[in-house]
């Protein structure tokens, strides 16, 4: 899971050109949001966005039969994951399946559609496997495609084909299928390397390669297929990837010292999984002879049972654990196995001599009582692996986190909070978190375990919408209660304020000036939406002392080369959400910022880590005045009010990253409100300073039952301004409700 997600920057299809003055190099795109929702081919949801250095963070939302799932990323590639139902079958599904990277590069999150190649046997007619269906066929070739809807039917005949191996007394995966799949244009992976004159020059360049030979034992002491993280331990950048390994793989690698882990997956006759093992092989050598090294990990080496105990009752949903196997200069590779009312066994291993293993556990479990909607959520981690895998924690390092879930009147689906723990050894390598749905609206109190970490990363996602909330990550202290709301309205286009890293959106450097407005934002100032399927339709627009740079749909930003003189810059930013399932409130936004620009004066420099488009990095990043708002609302958690008099309570401040932003006092602000859809405006008593405020207004009876629409202004002594029309703002209960 994404931790502060930020916006990327794509250049528009023939950049735009003004006269000689100004031309735009970027705009801010939804396409090129932090994050998306991708299906993976047994139907199972993975949430994807970039993470530190060039790796993947992501958050799993596990369906109702998923047991297990396995997840890679070497160091700075893309990220890996596949699902237990898949794991037997890999080879003959292709691992571009499984690239959760590329899915989410491909658009799969946005289309809804996987792209699929299929190749058939010899003499065999193609045929579409179940879900799939097919779009052209050729002798031994089809193309096709699944849906977020269909993938279940192929995940569910995979489990009946595991099913059926384990019933006959077979490894897993043993009764291969009748196709080959991979992901439209992606080139099929063949790790296996005969010899190592073979091997591709570019791919390991300047190192003398060797035979080594990988094989996989099960508890049974029979060989079967799968796959096995393996890092050249002395330098990561010699090897790092994950290897495919069908009965006994030979591959070609530069000698050294290697780490090699593999995971094994039990399953019972009805093909479900019943445990995780993960073994591990630590400190082998592969020398200069021109015999073949040998490899083999065995499962019946994973004897340690990891075992954790609440210090409250909780029925455990999951067990995740993660290791991080690096060099000494960090580099390396990633895996974790979530595990969801699922055993798992790990291999002891002890502190590396060379480099460094961190191993992380993440337990969590759910009240016995659904109506007592509370969570326990622990971590812990050592150096090396232990032989005794027992953990605990004390009520006394719990932190309390009371997450308020507001919800739309028109959206009835269960949300997810996804928790995930840091670390920096975990966001050296990209976060990884796991949601679990319940009703909404509501309170559910999640109680964070600190004796590993008091960091931890929390997201909402949606389930009509699928909107993703974003935020900060944030400090939990032992002891201590906080609270947070999600999604509460009325939901808002506009900045906010974040210590996590973020690409600024209020930046200039030189004559570069970027000012982009994120589409969709709640009452946090660190929280922003992002649309993971259902994209609302935006329209931009940027004014240079109000001539017309920048005109274009489907983004909420841009970035322009300008003469380095003073200037007075406007952004305005159309939201269309009425499109989207379960949005009734906030249906339209429009959101207009003014700020001055003046290169010559002293200005807040953007500190790190945050990043902004600068033309010429040798000149500092400056954060604009851009004001923001927050809105606090006296209303329910459906943001509906049976109030006579309305209350609504303003922040007025600055975009500011990591507390650096502008600090001119709030001179003036506006509160108006519209009960026939925009046609007349009823101006609201407003009281207040220093950037605190409060609106009064009243509730007509004749309104009830209907949502009004509300326009907020607001301006600085520096003349920075922002005005805000938020269509559908709240909506009146009905009278008796």
């Amino acid at each position: 899971m994404a931790a502060g997600v930020s916006c990327a920057l794509a250049a528009p299809a023939g950049a735009e050109s003004f006269s000689g003055s100004a031309f735009t190099t970027g705009a801010f795109t939804e396409s090129a949001q932090a994050a998306q929702q991708v299906t993976l081919i047994t139907g199972d949801q993975v949430t994807v966005s970039p993470g530190p250095n060039g790796g993947t963070n992501y958050a799993l939302s596990p369906s109702a039969n998923l047991r297990m799932a396995q997840s890679f990323q070497a160091d700075g590639g893309d990220r890996y994951l596949i699902p237990a139902d898949a794991a037997p079958f890999l080879g003959q599904l292709d691992r571009s399946l499984f690239d959760v990277t590329a899915l989410a590069k491909a658009g799969v999150g946005r289309t809804g559609r996987i792209p699929l190649e299929l190749s058939f046997p010899s003499g065999v007619a193609p045929a579409a496997p179940a879900g799939i269906t097919l779009t052209s066929t050729a002798p031994g070739h089809a193309t096709g495609y699944l849906t977020r809807e269909s993938a279940s039917a192929f995940g569910a005949a995979l489990h009946r084909r595991i099913a059926d191996d384990v019933a006959a007394g077979r490894p897993a995966g043993s009764s291969a299928l009748p196709v080959t799949i991979k992901l439209a244009g992606a080139s099929p992976e063949n790790p296996a390397v005969q010899n190592p004159s073979t091997q591709n020059p570019s791919a390991q360049p300047n190192y003398p390669l060797h035979f080594l030979e990988i094989a996989l034992t099960d508890l049974n002491g029979h060989s079967v297929n799968g796959s096995v993280s393996l890092v050249n331990t002395d330098s990561a950048a010699k090897l790092d990837r994950d290897v495919e390994v069908n009965g006994v793989t030979r591959i070609a690698v530069p000698e050294g010292h290697y780490a090699a882990y593999s995971t094994f997956t039990d399953y019972d006759a009805s093909g479900t999984a019943t445990a995780a093992r993960t073994a591990a092989v630590e400190g082998f050598a592969v020398g200069a002879s021109p015999a073949a090294s040998t490899l083999t990990v065995d499962e019946r080496t994973a004897t340690s049972l990891v075992k954790v105990t609440s210090p409250k009752p909780a029925t455990e949903d999951l067990i995740q654990v993660s290791a991080y196997r690096e060099d000494a200069t960090g580099r390396g590779f990633a895996f974790t196995i979530a595990g969801y009312r699922l055993p798992q066994y790990v291999s002891p291993v002890a502190k590396p001599s060379e480099g460094r293993l961190h191993y992380v556990v993440q337990w969590g479990g759910a009240a016995p009582k659904a109506e007592d909607r509370y969570r326990v959520d622990l971590s812990f981690s050592s150096e090396g692996i232990a032989a005794d895998q027992s953990f605990s924690t004390k009520e006394s390092e719990l932190a309390t986190v009371r997450d308020v879930l507001h919800a739309d009147p028109a959206d009835t689906m269960p949300v997810a909070i996804d928790n995930g723990p840091l670390d920096p050894v975990i966001l050296a390598h990209g976060l990884g978190g796991v949601g679990f749905f319940v009703p909404a609206p509501g309170v559910l109190t999640d109680y964070l375990g600190t004796t590993h970490t008091t960091q931890w990363a929390q997201f909402e996602q949606k389930g009509s919408s699928y909107q993703l909330m974003t935020a900060d990550p944030r400090t939990y202290r032992p002891g201590t209660t906080t609270t947070t709301d999600w999604s509460r309205g009325p939901l808002s286009a506009g900045l906010g304020q974040w210590t996590g890293k973020q690409l600024c959106d209020a930046c200039s450097a030189g004559g570069t000036v970027s000012l982009a407005i994120p589409a969709v934002r709640d009452s946090e100032p660190d929280h922003t939406a992002v649309a993971l399927f259902y994209a609302p339709q935006t329209h931009y627009s940027l004014y240079r002392d109000d001539k017309q740079m920048f005109d274009q749909d489907g983004v909420y930003g841009a970035v322009v080369q300008v003469p380095p003189t003073p200037a007075t810059f406007r952004g305005v930013l159309d939201v269309d959400r009425t499109a989207i399932p379960g949005v009734g409130q906030a249906s339209k936004l429009r959101t207009e910022l003014t700020v001055k620009y003046d290169p010559g004066a002293k200005t807040t420099p953007l500190p790190g880590p945050h990043t902004c488009q600068a033309a010429d990095p040798a000149q500092p990043c400056q954060v604009l005045g851009a004001l923001t708002v927050d809105y606090d609302l006296d209303a329910d958690l459906t943001t509906t009010s049976d109030a006579p008099f309305q209350v609504l309570g303003l922040h007025v401040g600055h975009v500011a990253y990591s507390g650096a932003g502008a600090r001119s006092p709030i001179t003036s602000v506006t509160v108006s409100v519209s009960f026939d859809n925009g046609v007349t405006w009823k101006p609201a008593q407003v009281a207040g300073a220093l950037g605190e405020y409060a609106a009064v207004w009243r509730n007509p009876a004749e309104a009830a039952g209907t949502s009004p629409s509300l326009k907020v202004t607001a301006r600085d002594k520096a003349g920075n301004a922002i005005s805000q029309t938020i269509t559908n703002a709240y909506t009146i209960a009905k009278a008796g409700k």
